[in-house]
């Protein structure tokens, strides 16, 4: 029979990764079946608790520090999925909100992996963010990072939470930071294309070119679109990836 605190470390090990599990991007997606999730936080938590050699917790005396310990946990993963999941939101974000001086931020559709509202280029542009970010590897790299937290901070450490909450609001800021970024070119260039057929619509009244706002800002944005998308989301997606090798 196993050493009760040795079950304590490996159960610690299987609650940070499966916060991590819940709340990073492609590992938290809804059309993972439960099982098949809960199956693979097991066997990660198995192997990375294994190599980090096998660390053994005393038992607490009472249920208070038990506690204690799990929250502090479940912190650490939450932390690093939500700050990953954060940065590759931002593109989304971004083409959501820049889809709306585009002129067609009216359509709303579900997405089926966070049941949230978004349009369409709000979609298109979280789901080549993520794409690059499979392509990069994000989550192998994210494997790396439980085995490289376990070493940094062991199962029933102290856990900074001055720091960790501090770091929390830093990685907020920089994604609101980059969804402005994401959605800036979008939105100079609708408004480029509308700046350029008032100027007309002055210079031609008799045109009518006022019923050809809604086209120009189309066919602006989606210029705009076509040539930064890639890029945009390239950052996103090494900024995710760079979350989790630095950490």
């Amino acid at each position: 029979m196993l050493p009760l605190n040795l079950i304590l470390g490996f159960f610690l090990v299987l609650t940070r990764v499966s916060a991590l599990m819940g709340t990073a991007p492609v590992l938290s997606s809804r059309s993972i079946p439960v099982r098949i999730k809960a199956s693979l936080a097991f066997a990660i938590s198995l192997l990375a608790f294994s190599g980090s050699g096998a660390p053994s917790i005393p038992v607490p005396s009472d249920f208070g520090a038990l506690a204690g310990l799990v929250i502090s946990e479940m912190a650490v993963g939450l932390a690093a999925g939500l700050s990953s999941r954060l940065v590759l939101d931002a593109a989304q974000f971004g083409g959501q909100t820049a889809s709306s001086a585009m002129g067609i931020g009216f359509g709303q559709m579900i997405n089926p992996n966070s049941g949230a509202e978004s349009s369409t280029v709000g979609e298109l542009y979280g789901a080549l963010a993520l794409s690059v970010a499979l392509a990069l590897g994000i989550h192998t790299e994210a494997i790396r990072w439980i085995v490289h937290s376990l070493r940094e901070v062991p199962p029933g450490g102290t856990v900074d939470v001055v720091t960790l909450c501090s770091a929390m609001v830093r990685q907020v800021i920089f994604a609101v930071t980059l969804a402005i970024r994401v959605a800036y070119p979008l939105f100079a260039a609708s408004l480029f294309g509308y700046a350029v057929l008032g100027l007309l619509g002055k210079a031609s009244p008799q045109l009518s070119l006022s019923n050809l706002g809604f086209g120009v800002s189309i066919m602006c944005g989606g210029g705009a679109l076509y040539i930064v998308a890639p890029d945009g989301a390239r950052i996103c997606a090494q900024a995710a990836l760079t979350l989790f090798s630095r950490s």
